[in-house]
């Protein structure tokens, strides 16, 4: 019993001097809190968009332009003053930066065919739009500009097909396959299907949900490859 309360009388001594302390002790002073919210829309076209950031979009301005001096391709550029669209928006690291491995002009080597050049027959990385074909050019543009309006608010977790502009009679699968991760992340997923190549998995957009005065953009650090037919049929 001794023990005990030579325990416990220096304890009670102890607390008594903390809540004395504390009693002296000024209470912490409210401080101003101002809410804020995540401003997803843009007071301008898409086009104005990319023009109002030439360092993230200057590939994608140029290879819009390439393709635009050939009467054949004018609908590309037409586009994106169109309403109602969703629009991939490929940044420069998805086209022209050739540090990143899985841009455009590193996945799509030039290969020299004059047999008098020293480097005959041997790839290269692109450096510039004109060493590709205007049509791939631009049914690349066009494969990355979604029918319809996508965005937070009409997507879920059941993943669809979506029509883009380089669908036509000749190439009825230039479809995306989008959707939003049943996760609490909610991460937006593009061409993230079963059988895709395997360097092509879990692609979403690296700025997500924008709202421009013409349409939806989601803005892309890869752009996407289309899927076969069988992809689509395996894939409903």
């Amino acid at each position: 019993m001794k023990n005990i309360k030579r325990f416990i009388v220096p304890s009670l001594f102890l607390l008594s001097i903390v809540f004395n302390a504390c009693e002296k002790l000024p209470l912490q002073k409210g401080f101003k809190y101002t809410q804020s919210f995540y401003d997803n829309k843009i007071d301008m076209s898409v086009m104005d968009f990319m023009e109002s950031r030439t360092d993230m979009f200057s590939g994608m301005l140029a290879a819009i332009e390439y393709v635009d001096t050939d009467p054949e391709y004018k609908d590309v550029k037409e586009m994106y003053s169109q309403p109602g669209n969703t629009y991939l928006l490929l940044h420069d690291n998805a086209l022209i930066n050739l540090e990143q491995e899985f841009s455009f002009f590193v996945r799509n080597p030039i290969v020299d065919t004059n047999p008098a050049s020293p480097d005959y027959n041997i790839p290269f990385k692109g450096t510039d739009w004109s060493q590709y074909d205007k049509k791939v050019v631009a049914d690349l543009l066009r494969y990355h500009v979604l029918k319809g309006t996508y965005d937070y608010k009409n997507l879920n977790s059941t993943a669809k097909w979506v029509d883009t502009y380089a669908l036509s009679s000749t190439n009825d699968s230039a479809k995306v396959y989008i959707y939003l991760e049943g996760t609490r992340d909610g991460h937006l997923y593009l061409n993230n299907y079963t059988g895709v190549n395997k360097d092509w998995v879990n692609i979403k957009p690296r700025t997500p949900d924008l709202h421009a005065k013409n349409g939806v953009i989601q803005v892309m650090n890869r752009y996407l490859l289309q899927p076969t037919r069988q992809d689509i049929q395996n894939n409903k």
